[in-house]
């Protein structure tokens, strides 16, 4: 119990972003008729893709980055790996070029940014431009396939509990929980917090964040491999909603724009509610325009509500409202 009171004070966004999902999620299931297990395997795998560029996106943040080309990354391995499957290679093969390719692209971002200094935004929409017309290049139009038995390991079931959420949960745990309790997750976020400071106290802050990109590259990339599980092909416009999604689910998970703070469990959150709410709005009847208005309205009071909180904060301290 105390350890949940100390997990509430130090990342109250993250509270607050469970508790939509627990009521977004209420209100998903009061409007799905025939809810059953097969159905909420469905919604968890068509999850999957955007939770994994979540979290690829909540760890760059983590590190005062930002990375608009995660998107485009997601696309390109969809592509690579549906060309390159349906041209004979194994799928399992395909998988592994398109990991590798993504890597790349992250390696790329992380030294272009952190080594030599160049503006994030725009190294990483000139990233996402190139990707687009390599994805285009590869495959002009939605097309290619992979193995039937591949497309379907979303959809399984262990007993009673799908698959798809073993692979939600499991794929951040795996990847992000070792990294958290190490050094390098410590200086990532000790980067994010305060470079400067982090610098002083001996971190290669260069290093670090553009490892950042380097693993937000991997999760996407992970994503890409189950977006094209879950479409059975490629098209080289899949991911082009994914990023400001990406960005969306994780500030709603509590991730601050700011750096230094967040948690890989809240960018998930996010991204389940996000698929939520679009279920959810399609279920009362309302046109999918309105889907983009509701994120947008949950996004200004995700990154409004803890300004207010920390003005409401700072005006409750004699100290500062005398330095102010």
């Amino acid at each position: 119990m105390n350890s949940l009171k100390r997990f509430a004070r130090r990342e109250p966004s993250a509270i607050a972003a469970f508790v939509i999902l627990t009521i977004v999620a209420v209100g998903w299931m009061l409007n799905t008729p025939r809810l059953s297990i097969s159905s909420i395997a469905i919604v968890i795998a068509q999850t999957l893709p955007l939770a994994m560029v979540a979290c690829g996106m909540a760890v760059i943040i983590f590190g005062k980055g930002i990375d608009l080309s995660l998107g485009m990354i997601l696309t390109i391995t969809n592509v690579i790996i549906a060309y390159l499957s349906s041209n004979g290679m194994p799928v399992l093969l395909a998988a592994l070029i398109a990991l590798a390719v993504s890597l790349l692209v992250g390696s790329v971002n992380g030294v272009l940014v952190a080594y030599m200094g160049l503006p994030p935004l725009v190294i990483t929409l000139a990233t996402s431009s190139i990707l687009a017309g390599v994805a285009l290049y590869i495959l002009p139009t939605p097309g290619g396939s992979v193995p039937k038995w591949f497309s379907n390991i979303p959809l399984l079931l262990i007993g009673p509990i799908p698959f798809s959420l073993i692979l939600l949960i499991g794929i951040p745990l795996l990847v992000w929980y070792p990294i958290r309790r190490s050094w390098l997750g410590t200086a990532i976020m000790a980067v994010g917090e305060d470079d400067s400071s982090a610098f002083t106290s001996g971190i290669n802050v260069r290093a670090v964040r553009a490892s950042t990109y380097v693993l937000g590259a991997a999760f996407t990339s992970f994503g890409g491999m189950l977006m094209t599980m879950t479409s059975a092909s490629g098209d080289p416009k899949i991911g082009v909603d994914f990023t400001m999604n990406a960005i969306a689910a994780a500030v709603i998970g509590g991730t601050l724009l700011s750096g230094g703070r967040g948690t890989i469990a809240g960018a998930v959150a996010g991204a389940v509610t996000l698929r939520l709410i679009g279920n959810l709005l399609f279920s009362l009847g309302l046109n999918g325009y309105w889907q983009y208005v509701v994120i947008g309205t949950i996004l200004i009071a995700a990154l409004g509500v803890p300004y207010l909180i920390g003005r409401a904060r700072a005006n409750s301290r004699p100290e500062l409202r005398r330095a102010a």
